[in-house]
């Protein structure tokens, strides 16, 4: 038998009609109770009439999530999957589909068509879009960045991973495990999160700094590395942008005999699956993409039920310890 209105009502504890206004966003209900829905609808695998809705709400039941086709390394891999699906996953919560278009072009492009012709509700932007041309364009159509802007930061809505927080955290645990030339290995230097990842490590590092940029493959950090590992007085300890890099530079130590923990510490950011099945397992800042998907969508909605204005907020990493560090404090 097909689950109803009134299951979900009799389930969240509220009248019919309150379910019928929290899907159709037509009146001001408290976020508890529309919580409450929400889970409800989740819980009985309920899904609205999408055309039913729009028309009492006048509300198209999609959100956009803008990618830059022209960044291939940022939007397709294993992380931003993690966070589409987190995002997907809030939006059918509220009845609402996700539509991804590329929003490379310099004008807005697929951006402008979604607002003008009201095929969305609400978008979701990557940092390489927010221009000040486009946020003019934008006004107070409800969208939010994920990640941080290079530029308008302050003015616009948006959420992130604190890298910089990260890359100090890796530096301090190196410190503490007696490792005193520590380099940073992998990415662009120009690129946003590699950016903040960078002045985290400069801020926490006291010994010499070494910033080893890359063009973000295995290939390239094996061979940044194997140059670096050959000359006298080399790095004891990286900290790798991401674990691309880090397979590198597991590869070049081998192939030196430089043997790691003793001879060389190793931390990198995301903590991919493979991981903890590396030779040594690897510590790993861990950046999570599900809650930062997860965050991007819940604030988006908040915006589209005129619940919030422009915010920003930063989530935590976390250090996750394993053998690549295990030197001991001398």
């Amino acid at each position: 038998m097909a689950v109803t209105i009134h299951d979900v009502a009799k389930l969240a504890g509220v009248n019919s009609s309150t379910v019928s206004r929290v899907i159709n966003g037509k009146a001001t209900i408290t976020p508890d109770t529309k919580e409450r829905v929400y889970a409800a609808m989740r819980e009985l695998d309920y899904h609205p009439n999408s055309l039913a809705r729009s028309l009492a709400s006048g509300l198209s039941g999609a959100i956009g999530v803008i990618v830059d086709a022209r960044d291939a390394e940022a939007f397709s891999n294993w992380f931003f999957a993690r966070s589409l699906f987190a995002i997907e996953r809030e939006a059918q919560a509220r009845g609402y589909q996700v539509i991804i278009a590329n929003g490379a072009q310099s004008k807005g492009g697929n951006i402008e068509t979604m607002m003008k012709e009201h095929k969305v509700d609400g978008l979701i932007l990557p940092p390489t879009t927010v221009k000040p041309s486009l946020m003019k364009t934008i006004g107070d159509f409800p969208y939010v960045v994920l990640g941080t802007p290079d530029t308008l930061s302050s003015q616009t809505s948006w959420v992130d991973n604190n890298n910089g927080q990260g890359a100090e955290m890796a530096v301090r645990h190196l410190q503490e495990m007696g490792y005193q030339n520590i380099a940073y290995l992998g990415g662009h230097e120009k690129r946003g999160f590699t950016k903040r990842r960078i002045r985290g490590y400069q801020q926490a590092n006291t010994g010499k700094e070494t910033v080893l940029a890359t063009d973000g493959t295995t290939e390239n950090a094996y061979e940044t590395a194997l140059s670096v590992l050959k000359k006298t007085g080399h790095p004891d300890a990286f900290v790798c942008n991401d674990n691309l890099a880090a397979f590198g530079l597991l590869k070049a130590c081998r192939e030196l005999r430089v043997h790691v923990p003793r001879d060389v510490g190793i931390v990198a950011f995301d903590n991919y699956p493979l991981a903890e099945y590396t030779d040594p397992q690897l510590t790993i800042v861990d950046i999570d993409t599900a809650m930062l998907g997860e965050q991007t969508a819940q604030l988006l909605f908040k915006r589209i039920e005129n619940r919030a204005g422009n915010q920003q907020i930063m989530l935590s990493t976390t250090l996750v310890k394993r053998a690549s560090t295990e030197r001991k404090a001398r």
